[in-house]
């Protein structure tokens, strides 16, 4: 299996094989904006991922996998120790990919087939029966359950700089009131444009944005009342009641990792 360091990822874009699989086993770490020309399977086997896309935040939880069409300019900070494996499909070889950024459960055989493929050498062609697992794997990739990446960012100037002060310090305590003097707007204006923007009233997307954060802690090994406290929650049962609301299960219930 060809294991890189973050900073020595051999490019994927220039591969013979027109799928390539890259293991990477590491501590934190986070890219720079970047986008490939192949579409991209990045499946967390360990860890947790943030994933940002211009126009929105994702976080992905161990046995997930997000899909990136090609030309996706994304950016990625990985917390903690973490596992990955991403695979890179040309998309000339394979023209039907989905061509939406999103999100999937990865079941045990979607498994398995994402990790026989990372132990295949990049330069070289596809034998008849390697073929055939890539076309079992683009089946469970197409049966996946998926959601599609669920923070939007908004992009107005007077929301870019709230948007990043909660992603940077989820605990902030400012009102809409108290930013509306910050950025030179009304509260009725910054609650307008956030509901146009995203989709979302300000406290719903800060509320989103404290769980995408608090995820991310929790993939790092942080407890239960460590990261309620950092999220700003007054209690941890406050914590608990809108995590589990919103994923369907206790923040301290831990999944198994993959074999990697």
């Amino acid at each position: 299996m060809p294991h890189y360091s973050p900073d020595a990822v051999a490019d994927p874009d220039t591969a013979a094989c027109p799928v390539v699989g890259l293991a990477i086993d590491t501590r934190a770490h986070a890219s720079d904006w970047h986008s490939h020309r192949r579409a991209q399977l990045l499946y967390q086997a360990e860890g947790g991922v943030t994933l940002y896309l211009p126009d929105r935040v994702g976080q992905l939880a161990p046995l997930q996998a997000a899909w990136l069409p090609a030309g996706c300019i994304h950016r990625t900070a990985m917390h903690g120790s973490f596992s990955y494996r991403s695979l890179y499909f040309d998309v000339e070889a394979y023209p039907g990919l989905p061509a939406e950024p999103v999100i999937l459960d990865v079941n045990p055989l979607f498994r398995e087939l994402v990790l026989r493929v990372t132990e295949w050498p990049a330069d070289a062609a596809l034998e008849p029966g390697q073929a055939r697992i890539v076309a079992t794997l683009l089946d469970e990739l197409a049966a996946a359950p998926a959601a599609p990446l669920h923070l939007p960012m908004p992009r107005d100037r007077r929301l870019a700089p709230i948007a990043r002060e909660l992603l940077d310090n989820p605990a902030c305590p400012l009102s809409i009131e108290d930013w509306a003097g910050r950025v030179g707007a009304s509260a009725r204006t910054l609650a307008r444009l956030f509901l146009a923007e995203t989709g979302l009233p300000f406290g719903r997307w800060r509320a989103q944005c404290r769980l995408l954060a608090a995820r991310a802690r929790l993939a790092e090994g942080a407890s239960v009342t460590a990261v309620a406290h950092a999220m700003g929650y007054a209690s941890d049962s406050a914590f608990i009641a809108m995590y589990r609301r919103t994923y369907g299960e206790s923040p301290g219930r831990k999944k198994a990792p993959a074999r990697s």
